[in-house]
């Protein structure tokens, strides 16, 4: 499971958690949101409910080392930009797991993240034995200190003895170079690659900073504690129990001349920084989506495929949790609306406006629909409905449903258009005049005859049954 969390930055720090009781209408065109995909849930759901098994949901700051705040957060020199680190409950137990989880969401920041580690470089090749030739010689003696003279044939011995310890360390440097091989990785050249051994612990410190609700966001989560090591909290919990509590923060606290070759400065304009740089990702489902649209818009858009559209089924979020009745507790639900029955005078009115954060404004879309024969009978479900009971045998007079064989086909009687934006325009009205069967245009105290073709402009469309 995948979900994103969402919350805004200011001043290098979180600003603002939205979760899911923040409207949209709140954000404004220059907030800072960053959107952080975790392993779990995110929580920002008002109906989750907190399990045993939860991992920490940690936020992350970078600060100087070289100031020390008397209590609380807020005096504390940070920089950059602030990120989200999930440590689950066996990696929190430790100095190296929190350390570790913390690193691995840190080198996103970095252009020097291969420093925070400690690498294994590739084994150096044994050089190959150089065989040393040593003239023949016809009659070798020496002479011991005691006087006796060992012969040729002893002196042969010996070195028969010395070369097999030789030959010995040679397979043993082979074979070393053999499991060398066998253990370094290798890449499409042959070369060796080299390999990440440990965590560099000596880059940054880590201080945690208690009671920083909603990710240290807002004023709410001022704090008056002082922040602590590690090592203090460790002394302070039990055995195998987490260093970490809910709502900690932890801080990097670099040196000047480790965050200068990590990010860098204001002056160098942090030069090996990543935090404004982004890929760009299109979801597959979005591109799919625009795809649909663009071919949408290039057939254009029909009022059946509106009618549609509306009664579609629609799958509810994790956040948007149905209460069942039946088993007591909140569950993932699907949402569809249908047409039971239909009018003799039918109107439908088209959304025609859209909400992005603050900014409203009015779909001009062009919407396509018939002057004669708009037939409704395939999304009516009490004509379906009352087919079927009377199939069966039942009398379907008793269950009040009527006139099965009644057409349910429209034809266009009048629209009702506006012209401008959302926050002003002017209404004009073509309406269809039965007797005379003429079309008029209505414009304030203006009336002028039309031909219906002109009223396919629509905004709110009115039909009339026809009877046959």
């Amino acid at each position: 499971m995948v979900q994103l969390l969402t919350l805004e930055t200011f001043g290098h720090r979180f600003y603002k958690n939205l979760d899911d009781t923040v409207q949209c209408g709140d954000m404004l065109e220059n907030d800072t949101i960053l959107c952080f995909e975790l392993p779990c849930n995110a929580r920002q759901s008002r109906l989750y409910k907190k399990k045993d098994d939860d991992p920490f949901i940690v936020p992350v700051l970078l600060a100087d080392s070289n100031y020390r705040p008397t209590y609380g957060y807020r005096n504390q020199l940070a920089f950059g930009q602030p990120f989200i680190a999930v440590i689950d409950l066996v990696d929190a137990q430790s100095f190296e797991g929190i350390f570790h989880a913390v690193v691995d969401r840190l080198q996103r920041w970095t252009n020097n993240a291969r420093d925070l580690f400690v690498w294994e470089e590739a084994p150096t090749q044994l050089t190959d034995t150089v065989p040393v030739s040593v003239p023949p010689i016809d009659v070798l003696t020496e002479i011991k200190e005691n006087g006796d003279v060992v012969s040729v044939e002893d002196m042969a011995i010996e070195d028969d003895i010395t070369a097999q310890k030789f030959d010995t360390m040679e397979d043993i440097a082979d074979q070393k170079d053999a499991t060398a091989e066998e253990d370094t990785m290798l890449d499409d050249s042959g070369n060796h690659v080299p390999q990440i051994v440990e965590i560099k612990t000596n880059v940054f410190g880590l201080r945690l900073q208690a009671s920083q609700k909603d990710y240290g966001s807002g004023f709410s989560s001022y704090s008056s504690q002082r922040p602590e090591s590690l090592e203090n909290r460790a002394d302070v919990v039990e055995v195998d129990a987490p260093l970490l509590k809910e709502w900690d923060a932890i801080y990097c606290e670099f040196d000047e001349n480790m965050k200068a070759y990590f990010f860098g400065d204001d002056t160098s304009r942090w030069e090996h920084a990543l935090w404004n740089t982004w890929d760009t990702f299109i979801h597959p489902e979005y591109a799919e989506a625009k795809r649909a649209s663009l071919n949408k818009n290039s057939e254009g858009i029909s009022i059946n495929d509106c009618l549609e559209e509306f009664t579609k089924e629609e799958k509810l979020g994790e956040d948007d949790l149905w209460y069942c009745p039946r088993c007591k507790k909140h569950q993932q639900a699907t949402k569809k609306f249908d047409l039971w029955k239909v009018p003799d005078i039918l109107a439908v009115h088209l959304k025609r406006f859209s909400n992005n954060r603050t900014l409203r404004d009015k779909i001009d879309a062009f919407v396509d629909f018939p002057i004669e024969g708009l037939d409704l009978t395939h999304l009516v479900g009490e004509r379906a409905t009352g087919r079927r009971l009377s199939e069966s045998g039942v009398d379907i007079q008793e269950v009040g449903i009527h006139d099965l064989d009644e057409p349910l086909i429209y034809d266009l009687y009048a629209v009702d258009e506006h012209l401008g934006g959302l926050g002003g325009g002017h209404y004009r009205a073509y309406a269809f005049h039965h007797v005379v069967e003429q079309w008029y245009h209505f414009d304030d105290s203006y009336v002028t005859p039309t031909e219906a073709a002109n009223a396919v402009v629509c905004l709110f469309q009115l039909f009339t049954s026809r009877l046959c």
